[in-house]
């Protein structure tokens, strides 16, 4: 009965905050199930390595591994798998098509374990939708709506991968990366993101190589392109003058 009382009273914050930002839910959510003791809760972190930087949206460090939660605030019908470059947000019989989360989170669990040092594999990517939404194609276990299976998948991580030392030195790293973030941070990344797409030589979606091919077949047949050495798990491409 008191579990069938937690998730009403969930059910019922969940409609309250309907109208709230993925990003405020988010914050919320963690606040109201996480416990502070065992979970250490950032937000808006910048990575910056260079001249280019990633933001995460939020970052949770425990001894079960690290989570980086990547969130959107959509409504309608969602359709998208694994392998799709972009997914498509179908609301009243207006498509529109947006990166594919997961690619996107990935670049960031990269930046974090690269920047840290910390093994990739004690990394847990996590994607979290609020909104009026509906996924219509089967999603993996990391792709969530809602806040009971926002909660189910961070509990389901039980194994224990860093020891509270180690937690309290990530917590340090992190909280140096926080207080050392400019104040301009959101401008800067921004530009940084531009840079990005303006490169001719770094793929923006997977940090690969642009190779320059040539295209077969289609309208483009014939025509040179810059494309992504990683394909065909990434299709990212280029034109060319």
């Amino acid at each position: 009965m008191k579990n069938a009382s937690n998730a009403g009273q969930l059910n019922g914050l969940q409609s309250l905050f309907k109208g709230w930002t993925g990003e405020l839910k988010t914050k919320l959510t963690q606040t109201l199930l996480l416990d502070s003791k065992q979970y250490h809760i950032f937000k808006n972190v910048l990575i910056q390595k260079g001249t280019i930087s990633t933001q995460i949206d939020h970052v949770i460090a425990s001894k079960y591994g690290l989570f980086v939660v990547e969130t959107k605030n959509r409504s309608g019908w969602i359709f998208g798998s694994v392998e799709n470059d972009n997914w498509t947000q179908s609301n009243f019989g207006k498509k529109t098509s947006f990166q594919n989360p997961l690619r996107q989170n990935y670049r960031h669990t990269k930046s974090l374990s690269e920047f840290l040092g910390i093994p990739h594999d004690k990394i847990h990517s996590l994607i979290v939708f609020w909104g009026d939404c509906e996924f219509k194609t089967p999603m993996p276990e990391n792709v969530v709506h809602g806040f009971l299976k926002y909660q189910k998948y961070i509990k389901s991580k039980n194994t224990m991968l860093f020891t509270d030392d180690e937690v309290n030195i990530i917590y340090e790293q992190i909280r140096t990366i926080k207080s050392h973030t400019p104040f301009l941070s959101g401008f800067q990344h921004t530009r940084s993101l531009k840079k990005r797409y303006a490169s001719t030589t770094i793929c923006p979606k997977c940090g690969g190589n642009l190779i320059e091919r040539r295209g077969y077949k289609g309208i483009g047949a014939g025509n040179k392109f810059l494309g992504c050495e990683n394909y065909p798990r990434c299709k990212y491409t280029k034109g060319l003058d």
